[in-house]
């Protein structure tokens, strides 16, 4: 399996990281964990948030949707960066699952912004397909930052192993993937606020992860 190099910046991205545009990205990000409706949320209210004035907004921008479109997308790139580089230290599957289901307890609002985009791309609505319009032409480095992760962490275990197939590997990818959001969408329900269902449900999750890259890997 061969790592990609979905994190390195490119000339296209240093718009990214103007001062003034990841005001916007913050402030959309901080608004999104304040309850902040998308479809209501307006242009004034992520400018007056990000302390600029609406019209240099649309330097940067050219609709709404393209801002906080790249808003979510960029605190998700951002978020994933920081785990993946956290699971660097740890040595086996386990221990790198373990680590990413813990970063996303310690940081719900951040994992609730990977939740956020996944349902904007993938409903229905007028304003969702031009939230789709601003993912695919941001391609974010490449594919998805989530799915990115996974393939790095993979890449990092079974270096040493014969490379997976291409469907093996698209299959364990989306395995993982699928976990991983759906252990985040068990977060915010009320049984998993305590520490100790966390934990049980957290090793479940690694022990299965393991277990079906394991039986991936010999077939």
């Amino acid at each position: 399996m061969n790592k990609d190099n979905s994190f390195s910046e490119t000339e296209s991205q240093k718009t990214e990281y103007l001062p003034k545009v990841r005001a916007i990205y913050q402030a959309v990000f901080e608004l999104l964990e304040e309850g902040a409706d998308l479809n209501s949320l307006t242009v004034s209210e992520i400018t007056r948030k990000a302390g600029i004035g609406k019209g240099t907004a649309y330097e940067y921008f050219s609709d709404k949707e393209e801002m906080i479109g790249k808003a979510i997308c960029y605190n998700v790139e951002v978020f994933c960066q920081k785990i993946y580089e956290g699971t660097e230290k740890e040595e086996t599957l386990h221990d790198k699952i373990n680590y990413v289901l813990l970063a996303m307890e310690r940081q719900v609002p951040d994992a609730n912004c990977i939740f956020r985009l996944v349902h904007v791309i993938s409903t229905n609505s007028v304003t969702s397909r031009r939230f789709r319009e601003v993912v695919e032409q941001q391609r974010l480095f490449g594919e998805m930052p989530v799915v990115s992760v996974i393939k790095r962490i993979l890449g990092d275990v079974l270096k040493d192993r014969e490379p997976l197939s291409e469907e093996k590997e698209a299959y364990i990818v989306m395995s993982i993937y699928s976990r991983i959001l759906g252990y985040g969408m068990l977060l915010n329900e009320r049984i998993f606020k305590q520490p100790e269902e966390r934990a049980s449900m957290r090793a479940l999750v690694c022990r299965g992860i393991c277990k079906e890259v394991e039986e991936i890997d010999i077939l």
